[in-house]
């Protein structure tokens, strides 16, 4: 039977009175008599890709734009407990650099795609390709340092670190930015429901709570939704990452899907939600098990220094070039809950001395402490066997699993897995051993958009003057995740919504 959207949420609000929580918010989702505040283009949340969303709306010719954070301080967001990271293509900061990588976008395009295992939806990620040098060297002009690093997604250097080494830098510069140009940021102040049109299919604007009293703003072009994902839910974790249950998340507690269950509540569509940005080397915080909130080692970094990793049984299982989420996806298909490195001091001090970060978080004086001491997930010994002793592995395995991939490296190849980064044999020590498990990080599924980065219904139809970016959106990253594109494309599709939305009638 065909049914039109009309009928739709008529039939949800007759069918599901009893049992859902949504069918009652769809029936109050109704215009105040008098709007608190009216604006052009409102944007909801202040991590990178609220707050591009509103500096690009304010340049591109909004004459009012009002930012609404639901938490004290703009610095409480994913973007700025990341380590900085971003993707990009044809940046100054390339060129700057030597490498050339102007007119590669498809290129790019193609790179992210394939990581994603042919899940991502083409257009956002050309969307991506093609404006994420536009988006960053916006930050090189308002005076960010980025420097191009290697990242084995890419066949050149398009991951960008910050000479700051924290997106906190992003969220610092664009504050600033925004307030000098205008924005109306207003912190303390959580968006609750989305006012709608519902016949006409269109959001009219917001009902926020500041300081205990409702506050309604009209957007008369468009909300842009800029919340973050769902990751800091360990209850929406279990829900939807079904291959990673009761994993450890280092996701900011204020990542709790806001604007995907406002969205939804209105007939919004969602996509890719059971797919997450879950790194295999994660780090608890506490012995508390009730207590999943962690740490990421950067262990997928550290291998491109000639490490390897290997699962509870001492051997190796997978590529160690391979990207954090890589090896987790690869730990839940064998079932281990525990990973383990092995590394030679030189290849150690090589990854300290050449990337400032080891574990996001921590700085490195707080790193070289855990070497030191070892209370958390390092141990250290003279010998393998004694190293496979202190991480509870098999010392004749892992013996034999280091014997073997010596031989490759003395010959040039990894017959296994084909890695590429083979830098220095295990056969004098000290030897330091690195025990991780799966850490969710980044939620990968999100509300559904187009092109213009309109919010579809579950007609695939543009709900009018709804928008959304950042990781509230799915589809961006497919089935998998490269380290910086989430910042990276948080950045970048920000920028576009905000111009998307001032543009808008």
């Amino acid at each position: 039977m065909n049914m039109n959207r009309r009928m739709f949420f008529k039939s949800m609000g007759a069918a599901t009175v009893a049992a859902a929580p949504i069918s009652s918010a769809l029936a109050n989702v109704v215009s105040p008599k008098k709007w608190d505040q009216t604006c052009e283009v409102l944007v909801i949340g202040a991590g990178a890709a609220g707050l591009f969303a509103a500096v690009s709306a304010k340049e591109s010719g909004a004459k009012s734009v009002v930012l609404l954070e639901k938490a004290a301080s703009l610095f409480l967001n994913s973007t700025s407990l990341s380590a900085g990271s971003v993707n990009a293509t044809g940046t100054k900061a390339q060129f700057a650099a030597g490498v050339e990588d102007r007119g590669n976008a498809a290129e790019f395009a193609k790179e992210v795609e394939k990581t994603g295992k042919g899940l991502a939806d083409p257009q956002l990620v050309k969307i991506f390709a093609e404006n994420s040098a536009m988006a960053l060297d916006w930050l090189t002009d308002h005076g960010v340092v980025f420097t191009p690093q290697p990242n084995s997604a890419f066949r050149l250097k398009r991951m960008h670190g910050c000479d700051k080494h924290t997106g906190a830098q992003y969220v610092d510069v664009l504050f600033q930015n925004a307030k000098k140009i205008g924005v109306d940021i207003k912190l303390n102040t959580k968006v609750v429901e989305l006012i709608t049109n519902t016949e006409a299919n269109e959001v009219l604007g917001v009902k926020a709570e500041s300081k205990g009293k409702p506050l309604y703003v009209r957007a008369t072009k468009g909300v842009v939704i800029a919340t973050g994902g769902f990751c800091g839910d360990v209850n929406m974790i279990d829900k939807f990452i079904l291959d990673f249950r009761g994993a450890l998340t280092f996701a900011s507690a204020n990542s709790e899907g806001q604007g995907l269950k406002m969205a939804e509540k209105i007939g919004a569509a969602s996509t890719h939600m059971n797919f997450a940005a879950v790194y295999g080397y994660g780090v608890p915080m506490s012995k508390d098990k009730n207590n999943r909130k962690g740490w990421i080692f950067r262990g997928h970094v550290m291998n491109l220094y000639g490490p390897i990793t290997v699962g509870p049984d001492g051997k190796r299982f997978v590529n160690d070039d391979l990207g954090a989420t890589s090896i987790s996806q690869a730990m839940s298909h064998l079932g281990f809950k525990k990973v383990f490195q092995v590394a030679t001091e030189a290849q150690l001090l090589d990854f300290m001395k050449n990337d400032p970060i080891q574990v996001i978080g921590w700085d490195q004086n707080t790193f070289k402490e855990e070497l030191e001491e070892q209370k958390v997930f390092v141990v250290k010994a003279d010998t393998i066997a004694e190293l496979a002793k202190k991480m509870g592995l098999p010392a004749d395995q892992l013996e034999a699993t280091v014997k073997r991939y010596n031989q490759f490296v003395k010959n040039g190849k990894d017959e296994d897995f084909g890695r590429k980064y083979m830098k220095g044999t295990f056969e004098k020590g000290p030897f330091y051993g690195f025990i991780g498990q799966p850490i969710a990080g980044i939620s990968l599924g999100g509300l559904k958009v187009n092109k213009d980065l309109q919010v579809l219904d579950v007609y695939d139809q543009p709900i009018k003057h709804l928008y959304a970016a950042g990781e509230a959106i799915g589809g961006i990253h497919g089935g998998s995740y490269i380290g910086g594109n989430s910042v990276g494309s948080s950045l970048t599709l920000g920028m576009v919504a905000g111009k998307k939305a001032a543009a808008s009638k």
